[in-house]
């Protein structure tokens, strides 16, 4: 269901897409012209903080969207003046004490969005200004690619309430040497975005100013790629990482060939 007061062509709630239930926390904007998809958070004055239940819904959406043979790549961004500061608490009396309960109804939906991104076939890019704290942190990390404003920052604010944030840091295994993580995570350290781009956590940073013109740029250079070769790129990242040296040429080779041999694109 579109939403009919929508300002942009092809915005949806969140909430009804794909059918998903109803929430404010974001809404997918389409451009079917040219071919890609937006994840927008849309609470910009309260820093664009979600439930967990939420977080759960955004993953699935993202998934959803990125799975269309007509999306070639997903964009996320920020209503507001951050990018996304984290998780909303349990409202008083509600949060859940056993270990399975929190693992359903807090851990788990958070490390379903991680999965859902990595599982998504096309690009994610999220396009970063002001804070990314905690799950926004670690949500930046996970996607494929991330461009930030360059007085962005990003943090990892969980120990200070003598919480590990254990599946943050799991978000940024392989992206973000492990003693830098460590000092961001042991400090609650916040870094800049020039460090983040050092770091790995990014893939490029630019003036506030220009950080549209960036997106668009990237965008200009992606989306006049195939589908199947934008997909082929993140399959074999995805997987090469993990495995020996023969089995990631091997897969190198049979990627490839499944690419060449698709059928062109109009």
């Amino acid at each position: 269901m579109y939403d009919l007061d929508a300002s942009r062509r092809g915005q949806r709630r969140g909430g009804t897409y794909g059918g998903l239930m109803e929430t404010d926390a974001f809404r997918i904007e389409d451009d079917p012209s040219r071919r890609f998809a937006t994840l927008r958070f849309t609470r910009g004055p309260s820093g664009n903080k979600m439930s967990a239940e939420e977080i759960a819904l955004l993953g699935r959406a993202i998934r959803e969207a990125g799975s269309r043979k007509e999306v070639k790549l997903v964009l996320v961004r920020g209503e507001g003046a951050n990018f996304c500061q984290g998780r909303l608490p349990d409202a008083p009396g509600k949060a859940p004490t056993t270990a399975l309960d929190i693992r359903a109804r807090i851990t788990q939906p958070i490390l379903d969005v991680y999965a859902d991104i990595r599982a998504t076939p096309v690009p994610v890019i999220a396009v970063v200004q002001g804070e990314a704290k905690g799950f926004g942190c670690a949500f930046v990390a996970q996607c494929d690619l991330a461009v930030a404003a360059e007085d962005a920052s990003f943090s990892l604010p969980e120990m200070d309430h003598h919480l590990p944030p254990t599946l943050a840091m799991s978000a940024m295994l392989h992206k973000v040497p492990p003693k830098r993580m460590l000092h961001m995570v042991y400090t609650r350290a916040t870094i800049g975005a020039a460090e983040a781009l050092t770091l790995g956590l990014l893939s490029e940073v630019v003036p506030r100013a220009a950080l549209d013109a960036a997106v668009e740029k990237i965008l200009s250079r992606m989306l006049d790629r195939n589908r199947a070769a934008l997909c082929g790129v993140k399959e074999y990242l995805g997987a090469a990482l993990y495995t020996d040296p023969n089995g990631a040429a091997r897969l190198a080779a049979n990627l490839l060939a499944c690419v060449l041999s698709s059928p062109k694109e109009e």
